[in-house]
C-alpha cells in the first residue's frame, strides 16, 4: 500500500498550477502534523514565499492562503507558540472576511477563542467564541454552532463553574450527534467526562471518557486521544485508583511527546505528580513538576505556569521545606494576579472598541437620514422603520450579550477575590510558625516586630478582599426588604467594632428609641459597621462617637454617626462616597471602599447618604443616612 504522505510529496514536486501547489502543501502540512510537526509547519510557511502574480487578487487563491495561515495558527498552537498562532491566525481572519467567506470565518474565530484559552486570557477567549457563535446562528451552520458551544462550556469549566458548563455540553452532543459530527462529539464528551468528575459523579463521568477515547481512537485523532486520557486519569484519582489513574497519564504523556503536544505534555506531568504526592511520593513528585514547570515557562502558559507553582508549593510544605513552599506560593500568586490585571485592561480596551463602533453606526445612519429624498418619504419611512427593526432586534442581541459577558467578568472576579484568600491564610500560618521559632531565640524581638508587621499586612489584605467581595455581591444580589429592629441590628454592629472601640478608649453613645423602617439586615449592619469605624478612626483623643436616628416626614427616617474629629472641608465631602476614595492618606487606615459600600447599599435600598462639617477640627463630622419608614 502506497503511503499517502509519500504521494502527496511526489505530487508537489511535479506542480506547476499555483492552486495545486497551495492544495497540496496544506493537505500535506495537515498529514504530518503527527508524524512531524516541524515539517509540517516548514511546509506551510512555503505557501506564503509562493509567487502569486496576477492570482494575487483571485479569490480562489486567497482563500487558499487563508487555509495555510488557519493551519499554521493550529500548528503553532500544538507545539505551544501561542503568540505566533494568534498573529496568523488573525490574518487569516482578515482574509476570509476580504473574500466574505462567512462559514471559514466562524472557524477562525474559535481556534482565535481557543488559543486565548491557553493563555487564560478569559474575556478574550469568551468574546471570539461569542463572535463565532452568533455568525453560526446567522447563518444557521449547526456544526460550527456545536463546536463553538463546546468552547464556551470549555471557557467555564477552567473557571470551575462546572454546572454552568453541563447545559452547553449536552446541547452540543445533541447537535454533533444529529449531524454526524465525531469529532465534535469527542470533544464534548470530554469536557462531560470533566464536568461530572468535578460533580462527584463518576459513573457518568466514565462512561462519558470511553466513549470518547473510542470516537479519537476511530479518528485517528492522537491530539484527543491524550487529552481524554488525561480526563479519564483524574476519575480514576478521584475514586483512589492510583495505578488505573497512572496508567491513563503515562498514556498521555507518552502520545503528548510524540506529536509535540507540549501544552497537554505539562497537564500529563501534573497529574502524574499529584498521583505521586497523593501516595507521599514527594521526591517522584517534585522531580516530574520540575519537568513542567521548565515547559511552562519555555511556552509561557500563565494558566499552567498556576497549576504548576500551586502543586510545588503544596509539595515542597509537605516535605517540610517551607522556605521553597513559600517561594513558589508567591510565584503562584504573583502570575495569577498577572493574569487578573490583564483581563482588567483588555476589558477596558474592549469597551472602548464596542464604544466606538456603535457611534459610527449612528453616525452612519445619521447620515443616512439626512440624504432622504422628499418624493420617497413614504417609501423611505416604510424601509427606516424595517430598518429600526431589524437594528432594535441586532441591539437587544448585543444588550444580552454584553449583559452576559458583564456576568462571566463579575464572576470570574469574584472567583479571583475568593482565590486570594488561600495565599493570605499561608501568610498567616507561615508568619505564625516562624514568629512560634523566633520566640525560642535570644535578642530576636526585631525579627519577631517584623513578623507581626506580616500578620497585620495579611490582615489588611484580607481586609481588601471582604470589602471587594461585599462589591462584587451588592452588584448582583437582589434582596427583599423586610422591617428592621434598628437597636439589635446596632448591637451586633457594635459587637464587631468591639476590638476597635476598646483599643481606642473610645466613649459611643446611643439613642433608646429608633424609627421603624424596611430594608435588609446585614446590609444595614455593614452601614453601622462602616460609619462607626471611621468616627473611631477619624475622631478626636479619645474618640467621642454619638449615634442616633428620627423619622422625617414623607416616610423617610434619618440616622446618623457623629465624630468629635478634625472634619471635613466642604471642597473634598463630594468625593467621599466614590469608589477608591481616601483625602487623608497619611491617617487613612481604610482602602477607599467603606464609604462606597455605604452609599451602594443604602441606594440600593432605596434611601440616600451624605456627610455634615464644617471642616473646623474639633467641631468633627456628622455622617448621615436614610431608609424607607416600615
Amino acid at each position: 500500500m502506497v503511503d499517502p504522505i509519500l504521494e502527496l510529496e511526489v505530487h508537489l514536486a511535479s506542480a506547476s498550477e499555483l492552486q495545486d501547489k497551495i492544495e497540496t502543501i496544506n493537505t500535506l502540512a495537515l498529514k504530518l502534523r503527527y508524524r512531524d510537526v516541524s515539517r509540517a509547519i516548514s511546509l506551510t510557511k512555503q505557501v506564503q514565499q509562493l509567487e502569486a502574480g496576477e492570482a494575487a487578487s483571485d479569490p480562489i487563491y486567497i482563500h487558499g492562503l487563508a487555509e495555510s495561515l488557519r493551519n499554521l495558527g493550529a500548528l503553532h498552537t500544538q507545539v505551544g507558540e501561542y503568540e505566533e498562532a494568534l498573529r496568523v491566525l488573525l490574518e487569516a481572519l482578515a482574509l476570509y472576511e476580504r473574500i466574505e467567506d462567512r462559514h471559514d470565518r466562524i472557524t477562525v474565530y474559535g481556534q482565535i477563542g481557543a488559543v486565548y484559552l491557553y493563555l487564560s486570557s478569559f474575556v478574550n477567549a469568551l468574546q471570539y467564541t461569542l463572535k463565532g457563535l452568533e455568525l453560526a446562528r446567522l447563518a444557521e451552520e449547526r456544526e460550527l454552532e456545536g463546536a463553538l458551544l463546546n468552547n464556551l462550556a470549555t471557557i467555564y469549566i477552567l473557571r470551575q463553574e462546572h454546572s454552568r458548563a453541563l447545559p452547553y455540553l449536552l446541547k452540543t452532543l445533541q447537535i454533533a450527534e444529529t449531524a454526524g459530527d465525531l469529532r465534535t462529539q469527542a470533544e464534548a464528551l470530554d469536557n462531560i467526562c470533566n464536568v461530572y468528575c468535578r460533580l462527584e459523579s463518576p459513573v457518568e463521568a466514565l462512561a462519558a471518557g470511553q466513549k470518547s477515547l473510542e470516537l479519537y481512537r476511530a479518528l485517528g485523532e492522537m491530539q484527543g486521544e491524550a487529552e481524554v486520557l488525561n480526563t479519564l486519569g483524574t476519575v480514576y484519582q478521584a475514586n483512589q485508583e492510583f495505578s488505573r489513574a497512572q496508567e491513563c497519564y503515562s498514556g498521555a504523556l507518552a502520545l503528548s511527546r510524540k506529536i509535540a503536544l507540549r501544552y497537554e505534555t505539562i497537564g500529563s506531568l501534573l497529574h502524574i505528580a499529584s498521583v505521586n504526592a497523593d501516595q507521599n511520593h514527594n521526591e517522584q513528585a517534585l522531580h516530574t513538576l520540575k519537568q513542567a514547570l521548565e515547559l511552562a515557562e519555555e511556552i509561557g502558559a500563565k494558566g499552567r505556569l498556576v497549576e504548576v507553582h500551586q502543586s510545588l508549593s503544596s509539595v515542597y510544605n509537605k516535605a517540610g521545606q517551607f522556605q521553597r513552599a513559600l517561594f513558589h506560593y508567591e510565584s503562584f500568586h504573583q502570575i495569577k494576579e498577572q493574569v487578573f490585571n490583564d483581563e482588567a485592561e483588555t476589558r477596558l480596551k474592549n469597551l472602548e472598541v464596542v464604544y466606538q463602533v456603535e457611534a459610527a453606526r449612528r453616525e452612519a445612519e445619521i447620515e443616512q437620514l439626512k440624504n432622504v429624498e422628499l418624493k420617497q418619504e413614504i417609501h423611505e419611512r416604510y424601509q427606516a422603520q424595517q430598518a429600526l427593526l431589524a437594528a432594535n432586534q441586532q441591539l437587544q442581541r448585543e444588550i444580552e450579550e454584553r449583559e452576559q459577558l458583564i456576568c462571566d467578568l463579575n464572576a470570574f472576579a469574584h472567583m479571583v477575590a475568593h482565590d486570594l484568600k488561600t495565599p493570605l491564610q499561608s501568610l498567616a500560618i507561615l508568619s505564625f510558625m516562624l514568629e512560634s521559632v523566633l520566640m525560642k531565640l535570644e535578642g530576636a524581638d526585631e525579627a519577631l516586630n517584623l513578623t507581626g508587621q506580616i500578620r497585620q499586612t495579611g490582615q489588611k489584605a484580607n481586609s481588601i478582599i471582604m470589602e471587594l467581595l461585599t462589591l462584587a455581591s451588592l452588584r448582583s444580589q437582589e434582596v427583599e426588604p423586610t422591617e428592621l429592629k434598628m437597636d439589635a441590628i446596632l448591637t451586633e454592629a457594635v459587637k464587631r467594632v468591639g476590638f476597635l472601640l476598646e483599643g481606642s478608649g473610645a466613649h459611643l453613645t446611643m439613642a433608646e428609641d429608633w424609627p421603624v423602617v424596611s430594608g435588609h439586615g446585614p446590609w444595614v449592619e455593614e452601614v453601622w459597621v462602616n460609619l462607626i469605624s471611621n468616627a473611631v478612626r477619624y475622631g478626636g483623643k479619645p474618640p467621642v462617637v454619638e449615634v442616633g436616628g428620627q423619622a422625617l416626614p414623607g416616610g423617610m427616617a434619618r440616622f446618623w454617626v457623629r465624630d468629635n474629629g478634625i472634619g471635613i472641608a466642604p471642597e473634598d465631602q463630594g468625593k467621599l462616597f466614590q469608589d477608591f476614595s481616601r483625602l487623608n492618606t497619611t491617617r487613612a487606615a481604610g482602602h477607599g471602599l467603606g464609604l462606597s459600600i455605604v452609599r451602594r447599599i443604602v441606594e440600593k435600598l432605596g434611601g440616600e447618604v451624605g456627610v455634615v462639617s464644617s471642616g473646623v477640627p474639633g467641631e468633627g463630622s456628622e455622617f448621615w443616612f436614610t431608609l424607607p419608614r416600615g
